[in-house]
């Protein structure tokens, strides 16, 4: 017990200096706990980054497609206007490189007609799907 475990891992000049399995007798450990623990989290990272995006994306072409929807739907305003609409908001927030296909249709329910617009996204970062899709129905204001 009066033994000092430090006592192996002192230099001569009394100052204590890396020895055992803190120094060089680790046979290589460190390595295989880096590759053990660095390829999981690399993996939990970029699944996390892919789910950010993705859920960002269709966020966004929801939105735009609610938003154009109800921008056709004005008494001044066409299918038209409101393709364009979708389009413009969708390469503002994600970017020019970003196509969106946007299609509308108008249906008519005695007197009431509703603007219906289908946006889809080709992307690539969610495995398993290729694209995103939203629809948005808005109801058309009467011209006065």
């Amino acid at each position: 017990m009066g033994t000092d475990y430090l006592d192996d891992c002192r230099a001569s000049s009394g100052d204590v200096v890396l020895c055992g399995t803190w120094g060089g007798g680790g046979g290589g450990g460190a390595v295989t706990d880096f590759v053990l623990v660095a390829f999981p989290m690399l993996a939990i990272f970029v699944a996390t980054i892919s789910i950010t995006l993705g859920s960002y994306a269709r966020l966004v072409l929801l939105d735009s497609t609610i938003e154009g929807a109800r921008f056709a739907a004005l008494a001044d305003q066409d299918i038209a206007s409101g393709i364009a609409k979708t389009k413009q908001l969708v390469a503002a927030a994600l970017g020019p490189g970003m196509r969106v296909d946007v299609a509308g249709s108008v249906s008519r329910f005695g007197s009431v007609e509703s603007v219906r617009l289908v946006s889809t996204l080709g992307i690539n970062l969610i495995p398993g799907s290729n694209f995103l899709s939203a629809s948005s129905v808005a109801t058309r204001e009467n011209e006065y």
